[in-house]
């Protein structure tokens, strides 16, 4: 989100390796819980309405970095 001044997804995209492990660590994410590792350190399965929420949170997070990102370089003229 935060790496380049441009939109991302639609004007940027990162480098394939990057996408590649992002999933690896989602999927394991996703996973842990529901395995026999996770009941074994105390994790439990969250609600599917926990999901939803978390998309929310997801979109919210990009749109409002987007936002500051786009008035940071209008401030400053200057990306970092």
């Amino acid at each position: 989100m935060i790496r380049t001044e441009k939109v991302p997804f639609i004007q940027s995209r990162a480098a394939v390796p990057v996408l590649l492990l992002t999933s690896v660590i989602m999927g394991v994410g996703l996973y842990l819980p529901s395995s026999t590792l996770g009941s074994a350190v105390g994790l439990v399965r969250v609600p599917a309405a926990f999901f939803s929420w978390l998309l929310v949170t997801l979109l919210a997070y990009g749109v409002l970095t987007q936002l500051v990102k786009t008035w940071y370089v209008r401030r400053f003229h200057a990306w970092l």
